[in-house]
């Protein structure tokens, strides 16, 4: 580079192309858009509603059973995510990370649409969820060639399309110890990532062993732990300084990424944290100068979730969270780095201002 030239400014692809890092604004790190969550279903949780539509009589029972209802399993209604997706827009929101691999009903022409449509940035996933997702014969596969195709989806274009994606994940686990075939997914994101250079989205499951065991994988398989963003971890640690601090020194990324969901798990039995909860984990971890690591969302993936159905939708973070943090002494410029600056350096590999 001669003298006084300057140095291309940092991309992130989104569907619609390559955007620059600093162009991404407030940036919701995981959600979901199109998504088929029935790998989940549960039908004896509520029998009597199993099969019935999503209606506003039945909102309270599905709150509390939301595997129970195949119908609030799957969001497949593309001029109703477009309203969702405007109500987060004129919040302040600007780009959404659609953590959504194929198997967990990825559409990306919709995506595509939905761009469009709403002038919002949206970032598609790659790679494969928990095991009960994966496609018949991922068993079988090599772990190069699990890598192979998410290597094409970031490089060449997802299912047939020259559309291309620009994470990798969510990468997802369904039991500690992860099941083998989930670990061979896990090492292929780390090649994917090695050839590619794109943030990883990893999904835990239930507890708080398994954040350890996935990123010690990633790590053994040569993965850039400071662009793995490890979910849910406002679930599986909730105020538990010490467990958020071994991920963080490990180089990893906090995702803070439950908002709004106020739920009891009965195949679980486990009751989500509140959003009191989670407020107070965001300003101990800002106490504990870890400000860098922190990743808000909401993972919104039931359709009760959505607001056109009572739910609190893709605004919920901006619209009643980040007042609360303002509420709790958390500053403007903390709050800009845990919405803007920490989303566009891990999704860019490079600092943004």
């Amino acid at each position: 580079m001669s003298a006084g030239a300057r140095r291309a400014e940092p991309q992130v692809q989104t569907v619609t192309g390559p955007i620059a890092a600093s162009a991404l604004g407030n940036t919701l790190i995981h959600e979901h858009l199109m998504v088929n969550l029935r790998c989940y279903w549960s039908p004896s949780d509520d029998p009597e509603i199993a099969f019935l539509p999503l209606a506003p009589e039945r909102l309270g029972r599905i709150k509390a059973n939301p595997f129970g209802v195949r119908d609030n399993l799957l969001i497949d209604e593309p001029p109703v995510m477009a309203g969702e997706l405007r109500r987060y827009r004129e919040a302040g929101g600007a780009t959404i990370v659609d953590a959504t691999p194929p198997g967990l009903g990825r559409d990306v022409r919709v995506l595509e649409w939905l761009a469009a449509q709403t002038g919002l940035n949206l970032i598609a996933g790659c790679g494969y969820y928990i095991k009960e997702t994966h496609p018949p014969g991922t068993g079988s596969r090599s772990v190069d060639d699990l890598a192979a195709e998410m290597i094409n989806d970031i490089t060449v274009g997802m299912d047939g399309t020259d559309l291309r994606a620009g994470v990798i994940g969510e990468i997802g686990m369904g039991t500690f110890p992860m099941d083998p075939v989930e670990r061979k997914v896990l090492r292929a994101a780390a090649i994917a990532q090695q050839e590619t250079g794109c943030a990883i989205i990893a999904h835990s499951a239930p507890g708080d062993e398994s954040p350890f065991e996935v990123l010690g994988v990633l790590a053994e398989a040569g993965a850039d732990l400071t662009r793995v963003v490890q979910s849910h971890l406002d679930d599986r640690f909730r105020t538990d300084i010490d467990k958020y601090r071994r991920v963080a020194d490990m180089g990893a990324n906090l995702g803070m990424d439950t908002f709004g969901r106020h739920l009891y798990y009965q195949g679980r039995r486990r009751q989500l944290p509140t959003d009191d909860v989670r407020v107070s984990a965001i300003v101990s971890l800002i106490e504990a100068e870890l400000v860098d690591h922190i990743f808000p969302a909401q993972d919104i993936c039931f359709k009760h979730e959505l607001g056109t159905y009572g739910g609190h939708g893709y605004d919920h973070f901006i619209r009643r969270i980040v007042p609360r943090l303002r509420l709790s002494g958390v500053s403007a410029r903390e709050i800009d780095r845990i919405l803007r600056l920490n989303p566009a350096r891990v999704l860019s590999g490079h600092a943004a201002e």
